[in-house]
């Protein structure tokens, strides 16, 4: 009996271990290179036919970027690409948006100085900051944002996985849930020796 303990012990002991090592190599790890290029969209407003609108938008520019960005190098090039396919990633975005509404402008721009809220992604977080960035506005601009990376071309992988903890305090109300402890010793022991 107390061999078995032991062992659980050990196990237990290993579990722990190795979760603290992952996590700080997590932390440790930084997908988003220093040298690259965001993509940035506003939609309109926060209505779901809006947020639809820039899901669409996000979908035709992520793929018409990662077609011309495969063999691209570095930054300075990747940059000299985006300047050069502006007017034909705005065309895009525009038949997207004028499929839905006709009247609604379109604006897109390479900036060198975006804010970016903290992003999370599963185990990463990447820090709020300025960063260089291709931004779309739809409309106003003034809804919910998305972004991802387009230089290094990782939009594709990042479609649908990642969410924005971005001031949501102000569009919906904090509902906090107790949270419930489970303490995995004391249930072995409860299971061995009775409650």
């Amino acid at each position: 009996m107390k061999l078995s303990i032991i062992y659980v012990f050990i196990g237990l002991f290993l579990v722990v271990g190795n979760w603290e090592s992952q996590q700080q190599h997590w932390q440790e790890e930084d997908p988003v290179p220093e040298d690259s290029i965001r993509l940035r969209i506003f939609s309109h407003d926060d209505s779901l036919l809006q947020q639809e609108i820039k899901r669409e938008v996000r979908d035709e520019v992520a793929v018409y970027s990662a077609e011309h960005m495969d063999e691209v190098p570095t930054k300075e090039e990747a940059r000299d690409v985006f300047d050069a396919h502006l007017e034909t990633i705005e065309k895009k975005a525009e038949d997207v948006v004028h499929a839905y509404d006709a009247s609604m402008p379109v604006d897109v721009s390479l900036e060198k100085n975006v804010e970016f809220p903290t992003r999370v992604y599963g185990p990463l977080v990447y820090p709020a900051g300025n960063y260089e960035a291709l931004v779309i506005d739809i409309g106003d601009g003034e809804g919910e944002n998305w972004w991802c990376v387009l230089f290094p071309p990782l939009c594709l992988s990042d479609l649908g996985i990642g969410e924005e903890e971005e001031e949501k305090e102000e569009k919906e109300e904090n509902v906090e849930e107790e949270p419930e402890f489970s303490f995995f010793l004391a249930e072995v022991w409860d299971d061995w020796f009775g409650a």
